[in-house]
């Protein structure tokens, strides 16, 4: 696909109500999310230079990181967030269910990782 046909396709995507405030609302959740994470955790990395994250309770799975490796959760999010975004608009004039399916899939996907970002926040603070 040249530019100019995804251009054009991203154009009409972005003139169909649920792609645009689906995109809208799920990247500001991923913003939102991402702020409260960070906020939570990141005085805790810089008292002691390093963050031990407990991912489950029960069995007791640490990761122990120095506190910048807190960023990629975030990062990975937003990155995930923008290619799913970036080929949908690119995929609406040839499959517009597709581009629909996608932007859905990605924020139903944004639910799940906000949820898992919570309870991280809840088990290790």
């Amino acid at each position: 696909m040249r530019l100019d046909d995804w251009r054009f396709s991203a154009k009409r995507a972005w003139q169909n109500h649920f792609i645009r405030w689906t995109s809208i609302v799920t990247g500001v959740v991923i913003i939102a999310a991402s702020v409260f994470f960070l906020w939570r955790l990141i005085p805790e990395g810089w008292r002691s230079g390093i963050l031990v994250m407990h991912y489950n309770v029960y069995l007791g799975i640490d990761s122990v990181q120095s506190w910048q490796w807190i960023m990629v959760l975030p990062a990975g999010m937003m990155a995930i967030f923008l290619i799913n975004i970036l080929t949908a608009l690119g995929l609406y004039r040839p499959d517009e269910l597709a581009a629909k399916t996608l932007v859905g899939f990605t924020a139903a996907l944004t639910v799940l990782w906000c949820t898992g970002l919570f309870f991280l926040v809840l088990i290790n603070l």
